[in-house]
């Protein structure tokens, strides 16, 4: 059963899924393809939510918007993925994030873990981050570090081994291991596979958003498998991802 812990379908709060329908479409076609259990991470922008407060008011913006869905699921039946909730964190620095922590109901699916991006133009190596997340007793996951752009004397694979170091978990994008963000990133899939095979890579997930942008976890997979790479397939795919979302560390410096 894959597991995917980066996705955008708690329906019209982000550029994900814009209705409750749509993401019934997309989660079907995820299911067609294995996935059996799926969570669901709309945007924290915190650098748009200048107080606490706002924060948790966005974070029950998604929770409605996500029983919401829960509630479409239920009536649809059949074999839809089990359905999580948590937050794609927008954290470019420590300032911002410290708006967050302590925010209940923050983490993938009920569990330490935090998914916290950067932004996709890096401004530093953000260790304070990963850091102070830690600190703050959480795992970290980061979202798909294939995808961002190094400044010129920050060299990806060295950066990226340093996050994981100090405690964090990398997860590709699927899409990455196939070319999908080319236009946007030409260097996304050279990186992806680089990670995967310098074994710094941790989690595939889709970071599906919505039906005009479909990223295929079967692709995936079978892309890995074709490279030799099943047992790598299966950690990335299954087992790891299944171990974050019963709160099971990764071999990482555990949560407080």
């Amino acid at each position: 059963m894959i597991v995917d812990l980066h996705s955008h379908l708690a329906p019209a709060v982000d550029d994900g899924a814009s209705s409750v329908d749509e993401a019934l479409l997309a989660l079907n076609a995820l299911a067609a393809e294995g996935v059996g259990a799926l969570v669901t991470t709309p945007h924290l922008l915190l650098p748009h939510l200048e107080s606490a407060e706002a924060v948790l008011r966005e974070l029950d913006r998604h929770r409605r918007a996500f029983d919401a869905l829960a509630a479409g699921a239920a009536a649809v039946g059949g074999t839809l993925p089990a359905l999580g909730l948590g937050q794609e964190i927008w954290a470019p620095d420590v300032t911002s994030l410290r708006r967050a922590l302590g925010s209940p109901g923050l983490g993938l699916g009920g569990s330490s873990y935090l998914l916290v991006e950067f932004g996709f133009e890096l401004t530093g190596d953000h260790l304070d981050v990963v850091e102070a997340v830690l600190d703050a007793g959480h795992w970290i996951v980061i979202a798909h570090p294939e995808r961002y752009r190094y400044p010129d004397g920050l060299d990806p694979l060295e950066t990226a081994s340093a996050w994981r170091q100090a405690g964090a978990v990398l997860q590709m994008n699927a899409g990455s291991l196939g070319g999908h963000y080319q236009r946007s990133n030409p260097d996304s899939r050279r990186l992806a596979w680089r990670f995967i095979e310098e074994g710094i890579a941790d989690l595939i997930a889709t970071d599906h958003h919505a039906a005009n942008r479909p990223v295929s976890v079967k692709e995936a997979w079978s892309l890995l498998v074709g490279a030799g790479r099943e047992a790598e397939a299966r950690a990335l795919m299954v087992e790891h991802p299944g171990r974050i979302l019963r709160n099971e560390p990764l071999g990482r410096r555990a949560a407080a």
